[in-house]
């Protein structure tokens, strides 16, 4: 998985690859829902609200309440 999160202010927070189960907890739920049904070389743009994100906790460079914008693109299934 490719992807870049960024704010509604258009501030980008995070950038890059990484792999994770579908469904195990390893990333916020918005994220997990946003990918299902995804086929190899999709491309998606996902709005994440904080309930399914970070909610009033925030997390790093996200701050409580935001709501988090991603393109992700799915580079394989492994």
């Amino acid at each position: 998985m490719a992807y870049t999160g960024w704010l509604t202010d258009g501030t980008t927070f995070d950038s890059g690859a990484f792999s994770f189960v579908l469904g195990a907890g390893q990333v916020v739920r918005g994220f997990d829902e946003g990918v299902t049904g995804m086929r190899v070389g999709g491309v998606r743009r996902i709005i994440i609200p904080p309930a399914l994100g970070y909610g009033s906790q925030g997390s790093g460079p996200v701050p409580p309440d935001s709501i988090m914008i991603f393109r992700i693109e799915l580079r394989s299934i492994g």
